[in-house]
């Protein structure tokens, strides 16, 4: 069963992808550079609120592309954002299910995972792998984010702090680090008048730890870096 952990702080989520999404632009372009798009669509398992949907359709224009979001609101977003514009809408299919119930086309150009793998647990990944590598062209990729997956205490720390109309919108993180193999976040979303609070979200989330070694390791593709970024690529 697919529990939201996102809908109760979606309204801020995409504040936070505008911060996050351009410093993995490039490497994510470069690890999608071999994506010819003729093998079948890219799949992007947890698009959001679709800004690196739209990082993926420029980057291989000649390529379809499915969008996976499995939380309400912020498929919302997605579906909001395809529909505005001309060059995503005759491309980019939205699907609602979550990673281990997806339906899956017969082949694969490339799959994009930002900020999804640690939701999963080890079983739910060694399914996925599976069934990825049984529609994957060879030597198509598999693109990956490790942002967040520092298992280090992180004391509160204001990450992000945005203005919006006669407001400001303050992104709060922390973590103590490892709970039974887990990473656990607290995060909160502070929005702030005539410099006051006026409203404060609360959220905890668990994500499992994973470098790309382990990710290699469990899904028995070759693995490499792009750069000294959080991007990796898995493939055959």
């Amino acid at each position: 069963m697919f529990i939201d952990t996102y809908e109760n702080f979606a309204e801020f989520y995409d504040i936070t992808a505008a911060w996050h999404v351009p410093k993995i632009a490039g490497p994510l372009a470069e690890a999608l550079s071999v994506v010819e798009g003729t093998a079948g669509p890219v799949l992007e398992i947890g698009a959001g609120t679709g800004r690196v949907t739209e990082v993926i359709a420029k980057t291989v224009p000649q390529a379809d592309i499915i969008a996976a979001e499995p939380s309400v609101p912020m498929r919302a977003v997605l579906t909001s954002r395809v529909f505005g514009d001309p060059h995503l809408r005759d491309r980019v299919t939205v699907l609602e299910e979550p990673a281990p119930h997806m339906r899956l086309p017969d082949h694969l150009s490339g799959v994009v995972l930002v900020g999804v793998l640690g939701h999963l647990t080890d079983v739910e990944r060694a399914d996925l792998w599976a069934r990825l590598g049984e529609r994957l062209a060879p030597g198509a990729p598999i693109v990956v984010d490790f942002f967040a997956s520092d298992p280090s205490p992180m004391p509160l720390t204001k990450v992000l702090s945005e203005p919006i109309g006669e407001q400001t919108y303050e992104w709060w993180v922390s973590s103590a680090g490892l709970v039974d193999g887990l990473i656990r976040y607290q995060r909160t979303w502070k929005v702030i008048a005539d410099g006051e609070p006026v409203r404060s979200v609360d959220t905890t989330s668990d994500w499992v730890p994973l470098n790309l070694e382990q990710l290699a390791e469990e899904s028995g593709l070759t693995a490499r870096r792009i750069g000294d970024s959080s991007i990796g690529v898995l493939a055959r």
